[in-house]
Parts: C-alpha cells; sequence; structure tokens
C-alpha cells in the first residue's frame, strides 16, 4: 500500500512538473535612445504550451502611470496564417510591433522618439487559458544636445527695461549661462531659472543699451544665440565696401573700354570718308578733294598747271564725285 501511494504521488509530481513549466518574460533593463531616432523595447516570453499553442496571442505594452495599454494587439498563433503583422489602429502610428509573437518575440517599435516617450514600460502577453506580464519594467530614456528654442524680449516689457528670456532643452538637462557683450561676467546681471520637462527657462533684466548671448551647455553639445542681433563688425564692413568698390572700378572700365573702341571705329570711318583723293592726270594735273560737310557731293576744283607756264591757274570746270 506505500510503495503504491508513493508511486502515485511520484506520478503526480512528475504530471505537474510536465504541465507546469514556468512563464517566463524577459525585458531589457534600461533602452538609451536619440532624440528624433527609431528605438526598440526588446521582449521575449515562453510559457507552458509554446510548441502546441494554437490560438490567439493577445500583445499589450503599458507606460507606468498610464491606465490603458499604448499598444494593444492579436493575432492567431497558427503558421499557415497570412496575417503576419500585429498592429493596433487605436494607438499612435509611432508605435508598432516590431517583433513576431508567434516566435515569442513581443518586442515594441517607437518612431520619431520624443521626450514624452520617458518612461517606465510594461510587457504583457494573454492566452487563452493564461496570462502574464514581466515582473520588470524596461527605462527607456530619449537624449538629445543642448539647444536654444527661443530667445526673446517679454512681450509685456517696457521699451526701458524689461526681462530677456532663453529657453533651451536637453537631455541631461543643460546648464545656461549669459554673457554680455559691455560688461564682464562678473557683472552680468543674476538670472532666473526653471527647470521642466528637460527645458530650462532662464530670464535676466533688459534694458536695450547692451548685447546678450545665451549659452545652453550639456554632455552631448552647446548652442548658443544672441540678442539682439549682432551687427556686422567693422572688418567685415570693410570686406564688402572692398568688394563693391571693386565691383564698381571693373564696370566702369568696361563701360570706357567700349566707348573708345567705338570711337576709334567712327574715326577710322570719318577718316576714310574725309581723307584726300589724290587723282592722277595727264600734263602733271593734280586734282584735290575738297570736303563739303553739308552738301551732298564732294566738289573737286583742278588746279592746272602747263608744261610751259609757270603760272598756275584754275580751271573754271568743277568735277563732282558722289560721297562714299
Amino acid at each position: 500500500m506505500q510503495e503504491f501511494l508513493l508511486g502515485l504521488l511520484s506520478f503526480l509530481c512528475t504530471l505537474k512538473c510536465l504541465t507546469s513549466v514556468d512563464w517566463d518574460v524577459v525585458l531589457q533593463p534600461e533602452v538609451r535612445g536619440s532624440m528624433g531616432q527609431n528605438v526598440i523595447l526588446p521582449c521575449v516570453f515562453k510559457h507552458p504550451q509554446q510548441n502546441t499553442y494554437a490560438s490567439k496571442i493577445t500583445v499589450k505594452w503599458i507606460q507606468k502611470h498610464v491606465a490603458k495599454p499604448i499598444f494593444h494587439c492579436s493575432l492567431l498563433n497558427q503558421t499557415d496564417r497570412q496575417d503576419l503583422t500585429c498592429s493596433d489602429p487605436r494607438s499612435p502610428k509611432r508605435f508598432w510591433l516590431h517583433g513576431n509573437p508567434r516566435r515569442g518575440d513581443l518586442s515594441l517599435g517607437i518612431n520619431d522618439s520624443v521626450f514624452t516617450d520617458i518612461s517606465r514600460y510594461i510587457c504583457r502577453v494573454e492566452l487563452d487559458y493564461e496570462s502574464y506580464q514581466s515582473r520588470t519594467s524596461t527605462l527607456l530614456n530619449i537624449t538629445a544636445p543642448a539647444e536654444i528654442l527661443n530667445l526673446t524680449l517679454d512681450s509685456q516689457a517696457q521699451v526701458q527695461v524689461g526681462m530677456l528670456k532663453c529657453i533651451a532643452r536637453g537631455n541631461p538637462i543643460p546648464s545656461v549661462k549669459w554673457m554680455s557683450l559691455s560688461k564682464s561676467q562678473e557683472n552680468v546681471p543674476i538670472s532666473k531659472t526653471e527647470n521642466r520637462d528637460y527645458t530650462v527657462i532662464s530670464s535676466i533684466p533688459f534694458s536695450g543699451q547692451d548685447v546678450f548671448t545665451c549659452q545652453a551647455v550639456n554632455s552631448l553639445g552647446q548652442a548658443e544665440r544672441t540678442f539682439p542681433t549682432k551687427p556686422l563688425n567693422d572688418s567685415g564692413l570693410l570686406v564688402w565696401i572692398s568688394a563693391l568698390g571693386c565691383l564698381l572700378f571693373l564696370g566702369m572700365l568696361v563701360i570706357v573700354g567700349v566707348v573708345v573702341k567705338k570711337a576709334r571705329d567712327a574715326q577710322s570711318q570719318l577718316t576714310l570718308q574725309m581723307g584726300k583723293i589724290y587723282v592722277d592726270q595727264p600734263n602733271d594735273t593734280v586734282i584735290y578733294a575738297n570736303v563739303s560737310y553739308g552738301a551732298r557731293h564732294l566738289a573737286l576744283e583742278t588746279p592746272v598747271r602747263g608744261l610751259n607756264d609757270p603760272v598756275y591757274g584754275r580751271s573754271k570746270e568743277s568735277t563732282y564725285i558722289e560721297r562714299i
């Protein structure tokens, strides 16, 4: 009898061990991402009927301190099914299932990560016969270099005295430093600073008689902005003036060159029209062309000298040649 009871107890223990395989949901303790980049939150699970289960698998991702799951989808654990994706139309499009639940992978993808995604996340899986969620959570941390979002004069401030406000952001939270163009660092007014949601707001009195620079710095980078906008310095202004002067000088040279060329062309043509015309005639007669500027034709008068007559006489005849 005793042997029977021991055998029965051994059988029951064996049966229980075979049917009560522990659930196992594994998360990564921390995931780091950069602002605007995509991140993956890994999660894998095992369950007692891993090799035989053929019913529905429901995946849920829960963000701590948020009542409803941020992602929720279901699919059947059948290899011949065509619905290979598991999506949640109610959740933001930035959230999507990266893993394949049929293979025990419940990893969550987040696109275009932002600071509001920084939180702890819990992975939960629900089957027809039981459900289980991770005992630990994954911390998602989004980092970003320091940047200045805005640098403005308070709209309620008067012209004489106002508050210059600098808004910077980053993770790690940046430190803000003010610099003055005319004052030493020790004489820069003490700023009023407040931090919230990885954003720093710093303000200092502004009288309109100075130029201030707001500088934000963290371990990933730094940024700065100046108010009012810096005027062009003397060296830069001199360079611009010199360049403009050179351009004007070159332009004048081109214009003068064109004018001189046109003048030379006109003079050459005029010389051809107004030059003396020599025509050989018998008896050593020389014909001179006297140009009449207002006449349509050139009047040619012919001084005639005979072979034996030393005296020059003027012929009464005049010959007209059409002007060229």
